[in-house]
């Protein structure tokens, strides 16, 4: 690429290895812990990835029912585009409701929304982490069938702020659902496997508003900030069945050298390779897709069955055929393509592919590299005519 996004990935990239403090790939006990827990693990996964895949490919009505039931109950739903829509509804709550003190627990959906930005630069609110007048707080998941939250918390403190607070405001993606309350149990044991590696979560909580204390005051904002983009390329979608459990990042090779700071989002690792082009826009972020070296690691791990290293071959493809690349890109790739797809180009000399690659590439830092004496097919040839 080009762009500047990329310049400045690029450099992000070469301060975070230079500090050599690299994430170790984490082989984890996922496998023992998963084996004690379900008796066939493999299934699990299927039945989860059948969930999820169901809930997405009827999304508008299986949101429209859980809206009613949620309503029914006696909660309060704002729908909302992106997060400056979301922003100003909220400001307005809380302008309406004469809120001052807002205790806010943070979420990574909370800091892809900004809300910790918007308490501090608002002179109204304060953010105060002992109040229960308002909580401001981001459920696992919602529940379709019973107009219900599944909430997971970090200690019984919080748990009983929550809880008894006078006013719930609860931040939602729009694609974060489930049907039924009997397959939270599968996705609570999952997620905690994955992602803390223990058998199920410390403390969760199936919240329900009550239609005979409307007084409470639950308010829920189910928010799309471009998940709708990425619904629109059926060859992309499948990723919004992720469960932010943060496997695929600590399998990831890329992601143990550079870590979260180059892509400047909430969205890093394999999962921001995927979303980021769409969420955001495609020009400042369609290089995250070019920083994958398709091992395949995502993919193998991930408990929801998302091809993600699938996906992102498939962000590139759609990036050349919808010619969204730099033009200069474009004539790498395709050269690129026709030299690696000619065996007679392939089994060159090195000097050759050398002088090749740095004219496509316009580039010195090919001298810094150097080919095999043999590609694989020469030595398979070679090692084949040995044995005979």
């Amino acid at each position: 690429m080009t762009t500047d996004s990329y310049k400045e990935f690029l450099a992000n990239c070469k301060n975070e290895v230079q500090k050599k403090n690299q994430i170790k790939l984490s082989k984890g006990n996922r496998n023992i812990i998963s084996s004690e827990v379900f008796s066939s693990f493999d299934n699990v996964k299927q039945v989860a990835a059948s969930i999820r895949g169901k809930f997405l490919n009827n999304i508008a009505d299986n949101i429209s029912k859980f809206d009613k039931n949620f309503t029914d109950n006696g909660g309060d739903i704002f729908w909302c585009i992106n997060y400056n829509d979301f922003i100003d509804k909220l400001d307005k709550l809380l302008e309406n409701k004469k809120i001052r003190n807002v205790n806010l627990f943070p979420s990574k959906f909370s800091e892809e929304l900004g809300v910790e930005w918007f308490i501090n630069n608002n002179n109204n609110i304060n953010n105060n982490v002992q109040s229960e007048d308002c909580i401001i707080f981001t459920p696992k998941f919602g529940i379709i069938n019973t107009g219900s939250l599944f909430l997971n918390f970090q200690s019984s403190i919080d748990m009983e702020i929550v809880l008894r607070s006078k006013m719930k405001i609860f931040l939602l993606p729009i694609n974060e659902f489930l049907f039924k309350l009997e397959e939270v149990e599968i996705f609570a044991h999952l997620y905690s496997i994955y992602h803390d590696e223990v058998e199920f979560p410390y403390l969760t909580s199936i919240f329900t508003p009550s239609p005979i204390e409307k007084d409470k005051n639950t308010y829920l904002f189910l928010v799309d900030n471009g998940r709708s983009n990425i619904m629109e390329n059926k060859d992309i979608s499948k990723i919004l069945t992720c469960i932010s459990c943060d496997a695929c990042k600590n399998v990831c090779p890329v992601y143990s050298l550079i870590g979260d700071k180059p892509y400047n989002n909430v969205f890093t690792g394999p999962v921001g390779n995927v979303v980021l082009p769409y969420m955001e826009n495609i020009d400042s972020y369609k290089h995250l897709s070019f920083s994958c070296t398709s091992c395949g690691n995502c993919s193998a791990v991930c408990p929801v069955q998302i091809p993600i290293s699938e996906l992102i071959i498939k962000n590139k493809k759609y990036f050349f055929e919808n010619k969204l690349m730099d033009m200069q890109d474009e004539r790498f790739g395709k050269a690129m393509y026709r030299s690696l797809y000619s065996r007679k180009r392939m089994n060159a000399k090195n000097w050759i592919k050398k002088l090749r690659v740095k004219m496509l590439s316009n580039s010195k830092v090919i001298e810094q590299y150097t080919f095999s004496k043999y590609s694989f097919n020469q030595q398979f040839l070679n090692n084949d005519g040995n044995n005979k």
